[in-house]
C-alpha cells in the first residue's frame, strides 16, 4: 500500500472512529433528543452533507479495490537467499554473499575507487526469480566510464553465471562520482 493510500486510510479510520463515538453517545442518551432532532434537520438541509457522504463513499471504494489488488513483482530484502539447483541437490546462496563478491569484483577493476552494490531478488511467477544488482561507483579520471562499466559487467556477469550459477540477473551500473588525483591503494593485513 502506497503512502497516499496509507494517509487516506488514516483519515478514514479517524472519521469512522469519531462516528462510532457519536453512536455510543446516542445509545447512552448523552445528547437530548430535541438537540439531536435539530442537528439532524440542519445537516439534511445542507448540500455539504451530501458532498462529504460522496467523498467518504469514493474513498471506501478506492480502499476496497486497493485491498484486492496485488503486486505483480515482489521485491525482497538483501537477507534472502537464492536457490540453485545442482546435479546432486539444491544449494542456497545468500544475497549478501553475492553482493559482497560483486563489490569486490567491481572494486578490483582498474579506475574504480569505490563500489557499493544494492541487491534485490524479484519474484515473478511468469519469468521466474530475477536477481537485480545496482552497482554504484566512484571512479577516477584515468579511464573511460564506458570501459569501466563494460569491464564490470563482463567480470560480474562471468562470476554470476560461472561461479554462482545464476542465469537470470540484471546489472545496473551507476557512476555517482568522478574524482581526480592519484590514489594509493593500501594493503589490508589479514
Amino acid at each position: 500500500m502506497g503512502v497516499v493510500n496509507r494517509i487516506l486510510l488514516f483519515f478514514y479510520a479517524l472519521f469512522f472512529g469519531a462516528v462510532s463515538i457519536g453512536v455510543i453517545l446516542l445509545v447512552l442518551h448523552a445528547v437530548p433528543e430535541r438537540v439531536l432532532s435539530n442537528e439532524y434537520q440542519y445537516a439534511v438541509a445542507q448540500w455539504q452533507t451530501g458532498v462529504i457522504a460522496g467523498v467518504v463513499f469514493l474513498i471506501s471504494i478506492h480502499l476496497l479495490f486497493c485491498s484486492f489488488s496485488g503486486r505483480e513483482k515482489k521485491e525482497t530484502a538483501s537477507g534472502d537467499i537464492i536457490l540453485i539447483h545442482g546435479e546432486s541437490g539444491d544449494v542456497t546462496i545468500s544475497l549478501g554473499a553475492v553482493r559482497s563478491m560483486v563489490e569486490r569484483i567491481s572494486s578490483n577493476v582498474r579506475g574504480v575507487r569505490e563500489a557499493k552494490v544494492k541487491s534485490t531478488l524479484e519474484h515473478n511467477s511468469e519469468n521466474g526469480d530475477c536477481l537485480r544488482l545496482n552497482i554504484k561507483l566512484q571512479v577516477g579520471q584515468d579511464r573511460s566510464v564506458a570501459t569501466i562499466s563494460d569491464d564490470i559487467r563482463a567480470n560480474a556477469g562471468q562470476y554470476l553465471t560461472d561461479v554462482a550459477c545464476i542465469s537470470n540477473f540484471d546489472l545496473d551500473v551507476t557512476v555517482q562520482e568522478i574524482v581526480s588525483g592519484v590514489v594509493v591503494k593500501k594493503r589490508r593485513l589479514k
